[in-house]
């Protein structure tokens, strides 16, 4: 029996026959890895905190509320989480 993952499926198997086709490498990586995807386990979460229970008008509401939740994340915070994945 063989395995089925999403990375064989056969969806996933003609994105990779047309990459190669077009002479595209793909780079193997794991699927979900905080130590690829900072933002994921840092910056999503503190906005998420910060808008939390809100409700917002339309885009352009939401729009600002986020950029007014990302500054006011302190510059060091931001500092500290990507010098902490530097050094995984």
């Amino acid at each position: 029996m063989q395995k089925w993952s999403q990375r064989s499926s056969p969806k996933n198997k003609s994105k990779e026959e047309f990459l190669a086709t077009k002479q595209i490498t793909v780079l193997k990586h794991p699927a979900y890895s905080p130590a690829l995807a900072p933002s994921d386990f840092f910056l999503c979460p503190k906005i998420k905190e910060i808008l939390k229970g809100r409700h917002f008008d339309d885009i352009d509401d939401i729009k600002s509320n986020t950029k007014a939740a990302l500054k006011a994340i302190q510059q060091n915070q931001f500092q500290n989480c990507f010098e902490g994945w530097t050094r995984r």
